[in-house]
């Protein structure tokens, strides 16, 4: 079994063939918004290379990071519980972006709006919390999101200090 460092150190290494899928990234979207600038609105344009840029990426660093955590245990409901976790952060990021795209569009107001939006985020941090829990349950090295965000902030402190 992994330490809690060895964990940290594996989710935070970038793969190595990063820039072929950027790359490959771009080539899509430059020829998939060459068709819709040939044959849509402008507007579908720009929702479409706005995803692309913001949506689509973050959704694959999301699936790593599950990928890569999948492997920290062999326990069958560990790796249930850490599915669902990435298939929830990613789900939050598209239904974000609706109720963002449902706002610009009008199908519904400002306050309900923030409403929807401050309720999906709010339940969001529960499950998120909850799924935490069970998951440290599980395994008490398991390595909680707060974790690697505060890990990166102290690494940039260290970094700095010794300049």
């Amino acid at each position: 079994m992994m330490t809690r460092e060895e964990r940290i150190e594996q989710l935070q290494k970038r793969p190595k063939k990063g820039a072929f899928n950027l790359l490959w990234a771009a080539a899509a979207g430059v020829g998939v918004g060459w068709w819709i600038y040939a044959n849509a609105s402008l507007q579908l344009l720009a929702v479409l290379s706005f995803l692309m840029m913001t949506a689509v990426p973050l959704s694959h660093v999301a699936w790593q990071k599950t990928r890569v955590s999948v492997t920290f245990n062999e326990s069958r409901s560990y790796k249930r519980l850490i599915r669902a976790k990435g298939v929830i952060a990613i789900a939050m990021l598209w239904i974000m972006l609706g109720l963002m795209g449902g706002y610009v569009s009008g199908y519904f107001a400002l306050p309900v709006f923030s409403g929807l939006s401050a309720m999906l985020i709010g339940g969001m941090l529960v499950v998120e919390t909850w799924l935490d829990y069970r998951l440290l349950r599980i395994d008490h090295e398991h390595v909680a999101d707060s974790l690697i965000g505060f890990t990166k902030r102290e690494r940039l402190k260290r970094g700095w200090d010794k300049m």
